[in-house]
């Protein structure tokens, strides 16, 4: 299977005979932003500002437009099983080629800002997902307590080159911080395939900083290690400061699956409604008991 996945270009040290400052980037107006087809980059100074003769470490990171998955019948792969299963265009909108399920959940959340005036813990986080670039809709609100990467946040069965977005902010003296998404232009939140490098300034898989929920879906290498219908999708909420040990891209990760079937596989009431005897133990219901919400999705969302 032929998978292509997300890349991340080393620093390149480069002389400067003039002051450099680097751009300060922050929260994009996502109605006016566009999906590029080509890859997108990142560029940072450090240290941002340096005197004449010195010599400043520019990091160039690099995000290519990825697929995974291979199936058949798809809008332009001829029906030869060839075409990939879901397409994701930089820095993390995800396109699936056929109708197929798109299933969401919650890895971890952990917003590490460097700051010295930060609230004191824990911070709140708001999580929203869109479809085909329309309004964001939440799928969770918590602190990292509330996180159960087990739950399925969302479940949706979505239609052939129907686009999926993630954003999130968080609260901190009060106030909402700026809200990222997957198609905002300073790739504060991207998405990374089987196989990619998560594109910071130090090797995140040997820092100190690397939370223990991630560890575990990055192989010895430090490269994402997810299934073959899966990306995930990773937030940076607290700094903007690309060469600060604090860009980590791990404030929010979510595992986001897709599958050509109800992930639900007949437990539980789906999200239409159309299994409401919620078999598995009992009869008819659970542990033989009716089913008194046999008309209620049961899911979160």
């Amino acid at each position: 299977m032929k998978t292509s996945h997300w890349a991340a270009v080393p620093a390149a040290v480069l002389s400067f005979c003039a002051v450099a400052s680097t751009r300060v980037l922050a929260a994009d107006p996502i109605t006016t932003y566009t999906i590029p087809s080509a890859p997108r980059g990142e560029l940072s100074a450090y240290p941002s500002v340096v005197q004449t003769g010195t010599k400043p470490t520019l990091t160039w990171d690099i995000l290519y437009p990825a697929s995974f998955g291979l199936g058949g019948g798809g809008s332009g792969g001829g029906n030869d099983g060839s075409e990939p299963l879901v397409e994701v265009n930089p820095p993390g909108t995800l396109t699936p080629s056929q109708p197929l399920y798109v299933t969401v959940q919650n890895v971890g959340n952990g917003v590490t800002a460097c700051s010295t005036t930060q609230d004191p813990l824990p911070h709140y986080v708001d999580i929203r997902v869109s479809l085909s670039r329309g309004s964001y809709k939440q799928i969770f609100y918590g602190t990292a307590a509330d996180v159960d990467p087990s739950k399925r946040l969302y479940i949706k069965k979505l239609s052939a080159g129907q686009t999926v977005d993630f954003g999130a902010s968080y609260f901190i003296n009060g106030a909402s911080t700026p809200f990222y998404t997957t198609w905002s232009r300073n790739m504060q939140v991207i998405a990374l395939v089987n196989g990619a490098t998560i594109p910071t300034s130090l090797p995140l898989y040997q820092s100190s900083n690397l939370k223990s929920y991630l560890k575990p879906y990055l192989n010895s290498t430090g490269t994402v290690n997810v299934g073959p219908l899966s990306a995930l999708i990773l937030m940076e909420l607290g700094q903007v400061n690309r060469n600060s040990p604090c860009f980590d891209l791990q404030d929010v990760v979510l595992l986001v699956t897709f599958s050509t079937s109800h992930p639900n596989n007949g437990h539980g009431n789906n999200l239409d409604g159309v299994d409401v005897s919620n078999p598995g133990a009992g009869q008819g219901g659970p542990n033989g008991m009716v089913d008194l919400s046999k008309g209620v999705d049961d899911e979160i969302r």
